[in-house]
Formats: C-alpha cells, sequence, structure tokens
C-alpha cells in the first residue's frame, strides 16, 4: 500500500474516533476527499478489522480500531 492510503487509512480511522458513527459521504467531507475513495478506504478498514459497518454508509470504529494500520503489535 502507499504512503497515501496509509495516511487516508489514519485519516479515517482519526475522523471516526472523533465522532462514531458517521456515513462514508461525511468522511469524505471531513477529510476531503473523493466519496469512492472513502469507501473503499473504509471496506479495506473493515477487512482488517479495524471499523465496522453498521448499515447504509455508515461506519463506528471498533475499540481496538485506533491501532494504525499494519502496527500488529498487541497493546
Amino acid at each position: 500500500m502507499s504512503d497515501i492510503g496509509r495516511e487516508l487509512d489514519r485519516e479515517v480511522l482519526a475522523i471516526l474516533g472523533d465522532e462514531s458513527p458517521l456515513h462514508v459521504m461525511d468522511i469524505a467531507r471531513t477529510a476531503d476527499q473523493h466519496p469512492i475513495t472513502v469507501d473503499q478506504t473504509c471496506a479495506r478498514l473493515h477487512e482488517h478489522g479495524q471499523i465496522h459497518p453498521v448499515g447504509r454508509g455508515l461506519y463506528k470504529i471498533i475499540d481496538d480500531g485506533k491501532r494504525q494500520p499494519g502496527d500488529d503489535s498487541e497493546s
């Protein structure tokens, strides 16, 4: 994954850490990113177990979702 992708992962996690659940459109607006890019990022973060979809484009952070992408260390 590119540095830009990792950066967006961290930004989406930070946004959801501040307020959750949020709709993909709200995350995209806050991150100043295209909604499709954010939707793909959310799908990837969900696959990695960091966020959870709650329906209709809404996502919430999982308790241990505050870990940085690629950080496999235990806290």
